[in-house]
Formats: C-alpha cells, structure tokens, sequence
C-alpha cells in the first residue's frame, strides 16, 4: 500500500474512533450510567446490551458509524425503552445499510430450490419485489426430509441461518395440496429474520419483536396462512 493509502486508511481509522467516542458519551448521558461501547463486524446481531463490571455494555455493528443524529437518538430510546417506535427506527436503517456494509453470501449453487411443486427460488424473488423494494440478498434451500417423531405436535417449517444467509425450508411443505401462500408466509417470516436481525437486552436475543410482528402482518395473506395452519398442521405432521 502507498503512503498515501497508508495515511488515508489511518484518518478512516481515526475519524470511525472519534465518531465511536462520541457516540459511547452520548448513549451514556441519555441512559444515566456509564457505557462501554464495542463496536462489531457480527452479520447475525447488530445491536445488544449488557450490564457488565458496573457498567452497561453496548455492542453494535460498525455501520453504526455512519449513522446521523436521529439514529443515535432511537438507539437510546430503545435501550432505555422511552420510545415504542425506536426499535421500528433502528431495523430500517440496518435493512437499508446492510448491503453496503455486510458482504453477500455465498452463490446459490449447491442449493436445491426448485421442487416438485414449489419453486423457492421464484418465491424469494416475488416477495422481493412485493416486499422489500427489490432484490434480498439472502440463498434458500429445501431442507432434508427428516422422519418425524412420534406423538410429534409441532413443526419448525422454516429456519434462517445469519451466518449464511440461508433459508430452509421443510419439505413437507413441497406438496400439492400446500397452496403456495402459505409456502410464501413461511419464506417470507424468515426473510424477515434477515431483513431485522435479533436485538439482544440483559444477554437475551429478540427475535420476534413487536416491530417484527407488525412486519410480518403486513404480509397480505398473514390471517389467511394461519388459519390454513391451523386447520391443517395435522396433515404435515403425518406428511399427509
């Protein structure tokens, strides 16, 4: 690297530690006690807290950084929870930001996306389109068709890996009789997952926020796929 890169890295360097600086100051005045803030490079997790030797610990990604004033605002409100819409505020600046600063995953090959009656892979690029302004970087596969075991009353349809990026999805799912909305709701709960990434309180992850829940209703066949499941999870539980 030429000196040049060697001092332009440097005054990056500089200006991301004032700006953390500046930041561990301010989250410690709006939240009364001291803060010991990390900053990350976590793909799953872009922000938690912990109280830890006396003071409270604040980890959050370095996309943070770049963050303007507002963002820094919601970011106290949320942990000092004064403010019911900060949560709402803090994922729609990761969902709009993660692009830049989270590397892609890795290529879809090696994934099977197309069943024999559900292509995955049609399914995320619609939901897209319909619901997140265009293309999610994120990979989906069918999963392995695991035995269920007896007396068995639930079912986990879906998962989403952060570190991969990847989505699977049961295939008991891939069948005739499943209507494809309902196939949707379960791709596009855990598109969800990726778009809004668990926020961690007293060392405890977040999933299924109150923002996350509105979210996800937002989804336009949300109480039509729940009743479906309801009245039949007893026929994928028997792979019927």
């Amino acid at each position: 690297m030429s000196e040049r890169g060697v001092s332009e890295r440097k005054d990056d360097l500089d200006r991301a530690y004032d700006r953390a600086s500046q930041w561990s100051h301010v989250l410690a005045a709006r939240l009364g006690q001291a803060v010991r803030l990390v900053i990350t490079d976590n793909r799953s997790t872009m922000l938690s807290a912990r109280p830890k030797d006396g003071r409270l610990e604040v980890r959050l990604h370095h996309m943070f950084l770049t963050a303007d004033e507002n963002i820094l605002q919601s970011v106290g409100d949320y942990l000092s929870e004064s403010c019911a819409h900060a949560g709402a505020a803090i994922d729609r600046f990761i969902e709009e930001n993660r692009s830049r600063f989270i590397a892609a995953g890795r290529p879809q090959s090696g994934l099977r996306t197309a069943g024999r009656h559900h292509d995955l892979r049609a399914i995320v690029d619609d939901l897209a389109r319909r619901h997140f302004g265009g293309r999610v970087d994120v990979r989906i596969t069918w999963g392995k068709n695991v035995r269920p075991k007896r007396r068995q009353r639930s079912l986990q349809l879906g998962t989403y890996l952060p570190e991969e990026r990847l989505i699977r999805i049961h295939p008991v799912l891939d069948q005739p009789w499943v209507p494809r909305f309902f196939v949707e709701a379960v791709v596009f709960h855990e598109m969800l997952h990726h778009a809004m990434p668990a926020v961690v309180r007293g060392g405890r992850s977040h999933y299924h926020t109150s923002a996350f829940r509105k979210r996800e209703r937002s989804f336009e066949y949300h109480r039509a796929s729940e009743q479906w499941q309801e009245e039949n999870l007893w026929r994928l539980l028997r792979r019927k």
